[in-house]
């Protein structure tokens, strides 16, 4: 039995839900070896099976799951004896690679256990219930996706002493990533961060890029212009209110990063319908 649901990519948001399903697979089903543009978390019901990523194999149980991350390439195969049964949830989005740090994900450590399967399969079971109706609202659906890691990121907490959570510098990375999300309608820039975390400016740059797998300035950028991509879809707004409202009081050097960023110039994304 296969159930899923494609939704609407908006590359643009902190978080977005690109797909969601449930599966139960026959005897020996495989995917891959094959790569992912996005996050999936697959979190197996019953059955078992293996996960496979960085030339590493992983065999999954019961109350277990997985974390697929973006452009790496894995393969899974249900057990040929006791094949699993899963749901799973594909997403994206600004801030969903430091909600997955806050839960003890990465590529490093991509295996999770959640042993309660009914509380979290339930937030996957009601996505999936949302997704079926093609008059739920984006929203409802995202809802549903923060409750879903919010109780991964809740369960990690209640495992992990204090000190640990801020081991490698998650607490700092999530610190400036909401920092960033308050104050991109200003000239923000890296040496802001680096003060308001009171952290010597070379050092936050280097740990920002090696929890992020980007620079700082260029995480700021993006995270500018896809606001602006927002904005630009209301056609209230003329481009030097979007320029000024994501922190740029030169139009044309808004209209030049904007299409640096995006691969259209304001006028032509906002004429294309944001897509």
């Amino acid at each position: 039995m296969l159930e899923k649901y494609i939704i609407k990519r908006k590359d643009n948001t902190d978080l977005n839900v690109y797909r969601c399903g449930f599966e139960e697979c026959s005897p020996g089903y495989a995917w891959g070896p094959a790569i992912r543009d996005h996050f999936i978390i697959h979190y197996v019901h019953s059955g078992r099976g293996t996960y496979t990523l960085c030339g590493k194999t992983y065999t999954i149980h019961p109350g277990e799951g997985f974390l697929i991350c973006p452009n790496q390439i894995v393969s899974y195969q249900a057990d040929r004896d006791h094949p699993w049964t899963y749901s799973w949830v594909g997403f994206h989005g600004l801030k969903a690679d430091s909600i997955l740090k806050k839960a003890g994900l990465s590529l490093e450590a991509p295996i999770f256990n959640y042993p309660d399967i009914s509380l979290l399969a339930g937030r996957l079971n009601e996505m999936i219930a949302a997704a079926r109706h093609h008059h739920t609202s984006d929203l409802m659906i995202t809802g549903h996706l923060y409750l879903f890691l919010a109780l991964l990121v809740e369960h990690r907490q209640k495992n992990q002493p204090p000190e640990s959570m801020e081991a490698g510098g998650d607490g700092y990375i999530a610190k400036a990533v909401e920092y960033i999300s308050k104050n991109y309608g200003s000239r923000l820039t890296v040496s802001d961060l680096a003060r308001f975390l009171r952290l010597d400016r070379s050092y936050f740059s280097s740990l920002f890029a090696k929890m992020t797998g980007m620079p700082p300035l260029q995480f700021i950028l993006r995270f500018k212009i896809e606001k602006a991509a927002e904005l630009l879809k209301n056609s209230r707004y003329t481009i030097g209110d979007v320029a000024r409202s994501v922190g740029y009081e030169d139009p044309l050097q808004f209209s030049k990063t904007f299409k640096k960023v995006m691969g259209l110039s304001p006028a032509m994304y906002r004429k294309s319908g944001g897509s």
